[in-house]
């Protein structure tokens, strides 16, 4: 029994010393401070009245002795829009927080901005400051920068209706019912929601211009790693469909990116115009990019880029495309080619009466971006696989036929991944631009037929009467770290 005690109160008295040297060993010299993670917590862009992604950043004790922290607390309190959790401790003014000596404390911060009524992004700053037990202040910088949003919740248009210019929030899909008309304004950003699509039974009108383009994007305005915005990674919202009741769509000036799907034009009237795209870039989707079924649809001066899919799939109907840029350089997962061209739907015929494709870039990263799943003739109607291609870079195997009319093809020993006639491509941070290099091979290859039906590029430059590059880009000389994307509205 007396060894028991003794033992105990042993146990008791180690515990105790171990506290009080502990006790001790808390500092409050005025030359010990506490080293932070950053300086300033950026939090880039953020909508108005809409929580942020949470801001991470550590508190580190690199010193001999233990601190305590008398205070963690907002300068601005709660009127700047900023919100706090110090060590699971959630709110503008923290008390009595203990940090030990080569140990860290984790700090979280939120944001939900107050309106600004301002037509660019205000910034808004407020300071995160830390008083030591020692009476030592130490400061961390919070900073974000608010844009205005016009909310849309579920928005069903029934009848003629105008967007104007501004940036817009849209949560759940955005439907043109079939008797209305939805006109988009030249400089309107749409932001959607994940899964949110554009469903256009109508007709819609989306005609920008080069200085004030219309955006449809994904509404993650933050990043998944420092060196990638979520708007670079496909699959941020739904995508657009024309049903089959829609006709007389244009898009023209517009920037469709980083969705689930691009553009689809669902079978329909064969006779009536169903959509026009001109001067837009639709780039980096999860399915296709553009895909039309049984539709007479035209194309000029465009950039489509980038699909898990197709970057552009035609199943019949009528399709011309004049000096665009078909692009496959996916990288995110297993992919399909940048054009492929079909004439039948589930085994019915889907007579493709029209395909042409002239002064036009078809490349990629395979050895063959070009693909034509064509039902023999004698299954189908007749005059069922009309295609040609006409003046144009063409990566893929060389066919000496009448569909193909000047045509350069793409040689894989020569250039086995395609990147070579492009300024950048850039498949480690995702980041690509399809400009002309100075050895593409698209270089002085355009007819002047179908060139002197768009004289200026996508980028606003004047085509030469001959000799023009085929593509949506005019070849401009560029220094190494040069970008020629002025206009560029946004960071894919």
């Amino acid at each position: 029994m007396m060894k028991n005690c003794i033992i105990y109160t042993l146990i008791f008295i180690s515990v105790l010393f171990a506290a009080c040297s502990e006790e001790a060993d808390f500092s409050v010299n005025p030359s010990l401070k506490l080293e932070f993670s950053c300086d300033t917590l950026f939090f880039d862009t953020l909508f108005t009245e809409v929580g942020s992604p949470t801001g991470v950043m550590k508190v580190y004790n690199r010193n001999s002795s233990s601190l305590r922290i008398s205070n963690v607390s907002l300068n601005n309190g709660e009127t700047s829009g900023f919100r706090v959790n110090v060590d699971g401790q959630y709110s503008s003014n923290i008390q009595d927080l203990e940090i030990r000596k080569d140990d860290s404390l984790y700090v979280f911060v939120e944001a939900t901005l107050h309106g600004n009524s301002a037509e660019t992004p205000l910034p808004v700053t407020d300071s995160l400051v830390f008083t030591l037990e020692s009476g030592v202040r130490q400061y961390i910088t919070l900073l974000a920068y608010g844009r205005d949003v016009h909310f849309l919740h579920a928005p069903v248009y029934t009848s003629d209706t105008r967007i104007p210019a501004g940036h817009y929030l849209v949560y759940d899909s955005l439907i043109v019912a079939e008797s209305a008309t939805l006109t988009i304004d030249p400089g309107a950003t749409l932001y959607f929601h994940k899964d949110t699509e554009v469903k256009i039974s109508g007709t819609l009108h989306a005609t920008g211009t080069r200085e004030q383009p219309i955006v449809f994007r994904g509404n993650r305005i933050d990043n998944m790693f420092d060196y990638l915005p979520y708007d670079r990674i496909p699959g941020q919202w739904g995508g657009i469909t024309f049903d089959s009741a829609s006709i007389g769509n244009r898009l023209e000036y517009c920037d469709i990116h980083s969705a689930e799907y691009g553009i689809k034009v669902v079978e329909g009237d064969t006779a009536s115009q169903r959509l026009t795209i001109q001067t837009s870039r639709i780039e980096n989707f999860d399915g296709n990019a553009l895909e039309t079924t049984m539709a007479r649809v035209d194309v000029a001066n465009s950039l489509i880029a980038n699909a898990r899919g197709n970057c552009v799939k035609i199943v019949g109907g009528r399709v011309r495309f004049i000096h665009c840029t078909i692009a496959n350089f996916y990288v995110w997962k297993q992919r399909d080619v940048a054009l492929s061209l079909h004439n039948s739907i589930e085994g019915r015929p889907a007579p493709l009466r029209e395909a042409l494709f002239a002064n036009c870039i078809i490349e990629g990263s395979r050895e063959d971006e070009l693909m034509g799943y064509f039902a023999a003739p004698g299954d189908t109607v007749p005059n069922c696989a009309n295609y040609c291609f006409v003046n144009s870079l063409v990566n893929t195997v060389n066919e000496e036929n009448a569909n193909f009319v000047n045509v350069i093809y793409d040689e894989a020993d020569k250039s086995p991944f395609g990147k070579e006639h492009f300024h950048l491509i850039d498949n480690d941070e995702f980041k690509y631009d399809f400009h002309l290099s100075d050895s593409a091979a698209a270089r002085g290859i355009a007819s002047p037929e179908y060139a002197h039906s768009y004289r200026f590029d996508l980028d606003g430059i004047e085509r030469p009467d001959t000799l023009a590059d085929a593509g949506c880009y005019q070849y401009v000389k560029l220094d190494k770290e040069e970008s020629r994307r002025k206009t560029k509205p946004y960071s894919y």
